[in-house]
């Protein structure tokens, strides 16, 4: 190997590093944030940690895998947001607009409140490396699922996020 391709090698790791390491992931606690949702209505995880489970999809309009993952999680929405479960979208904000959201959210019919993080704050806070990436936290915030799909949710997986 040449100098200079061990050089950008170890620069590479050296930039990537420090998001691999700040990555949270299963059995880590939700870091609270706050923030606008594309109807203008405050979302502040804060209140919701310690009282129900939540998950937390992120998101970009230029996302194929984005549009296919929307009916599974609105899915999820209406057989447990009744039952206790919070939903919050991010859309990363990485290559989009306000505008390209908007009409991905209508295009999709998302059942669940978004937040365009126009400067990546809450994905850089969590360590989001592609999307979609789905969290799911049980009720006292402690993440239980990290990938890049949604999960599956069985009544019976559902009661143990609950507990």
């Amino acid at each position: 190997m040449n100098k200079t391709l061990h050089i950008l090698l170890i620069l590479a790791l050296l930039v990537l590093l420090p998001v691999s390491v700040l990555a949270l992931n299963q059995g880590d606690k939700l870091l609270p944030f706050t923030g606008q949702d594309m109807d203008g209505k405050t979302v502040d995880l804060s209140t919701v940690i310690g009282k129900k489970p939540v998950m937390l999809i992120f998101w970009a309009s230029w996302c194929p895998n984005c549009k296919s993952e929307v009916p599974k999680v609105n899915d999820l929405v209406k057989k447990y947001q009744e039952k206790g479960m919070e939903f919050i979208g991010i859309n990363v904000g990485y290559n989009d607009s306000e505008g390209k959201a908007r009409r991905f959210m209508d295009k999709t019919g998302m059942a669940y409140p978004v937040i365009f993080d126009s400067k990546g704050k809450i994905p850089r806070m969590y360590g989001v490396q592609g999307v979609p990436t789905i969290l799911v936290a049980n009720k006292n915030g402690v993440i239980v699922f990290k990938n890049y799909g949604v999960p599956e949710i069985s009544d019976e997986k559902f009661l143990q996020l609950i507990q």
